[in-house]
């Protein structure tokens, strides 16, 4: 199993969302999923070149693998996270 490493800003999202109690339940175990197996989630390109994503409902979980760690960097919503 991998380590999570919450940036700023992803720990910034999710403090937006922690309100709406479902989508937060949903965050937690979608987060599980991604740790136990982030190579499942395929490699984005061009700008996000070495980044993955996971979506949760309309919103997105952008995150990177390094090492044993994965570094979750945001959680917006689909319109919003790849700017």
């Amino acid at each position: 199993m991998y380590n999570s490493v919450f940036t700023k800003s992803f720990s910034n999202d999710v403090k937006d969302i922690k309100k709406d109690n479902v989508l937060f339940q949903r965050l937690k175990k979608k987060i599980d999923e991604i740790l136990e197996n982030p190579e499942h989630y395929g490699p984005k390109k061009y700008k996000l070149k070495g980044k993955r994503s996971a979506h949760v409902g309309s919103f997105v979980i952008l995150f990177e693998i390094k090492e044993k760690d994965v570094v979750f960097l945001k959680f917006k919503h689909h319109d919003y996270v790849y700017d």
